[in-house]
């Protein structure tokens, strides 16, 4: 935490921990082949242009994209981190959510809504690799897979 720098200081650290000694624990999230392929198709979609945000290049949301591999019901949300990061390295920064006022990439993580997610990480034309982290708060597994790229994080 000594000499942390980012947009907001080391204030949004303490803040980070604080939310997480109070959190209350959480069922396990299951991991939906489904959704994983959804947000595939983002990191694919998004990842070699460059491009940035939740809207496709076709003007796909993420429930759109979940849509095409099975059924999801209650409520739907996406984290997407950019940059060269390992697993842990990218959780840590979705939950600390520097420069972002609202915590919504927090709030999504440890959201009681929902109970499925898919994760889906790829090289980016700019910032080297993007995450896509996809969230359901039901999901019945159906439709085609896409080819998943062996890759490292």
């Amino acid at each position: 935490m000594a000499g942390y720098q980012g947009v907001e200081g080391e204030s949004v650290i303490r803040e980070a921990v604080h939310f997480l000694e109070a959190a209350h624990p959480l069922r396990p999230l299951v991991l939906s082949d489904g959704i994983c392929s959804g947000a595939l198709t983002h990191v694919l979609d998004l990842g070699p242009a460059g491009g940035r945000g939740h809207i496709g290049s076709g003007g796909t949301m993420p429930w759109d994209r979940m849509a095409r591999f099975g059924q999801w019901t209650g409520q739907t949300g996406e984290n997407i981190y950019y940059g060269p990061r390992d697993a842990r390295g990218i959780v840590i920064a979705l939950i600390v959510d520097d420069g972002d006022r609202s915590r919504g990439h927090r709030t999504n993580i440890f959201s009681p809504a929902f109970h499925y997610t898919g994760i889906a990480c790829g090289p980016h034309a700019t910032f080297g690799r993007m995450c896509v982290i996809d969230f359901a708060g039901g999901f019945v597994e159906g439709g085609t897979r896409v080819a998943r790229p062996i890759a490292s994080l």
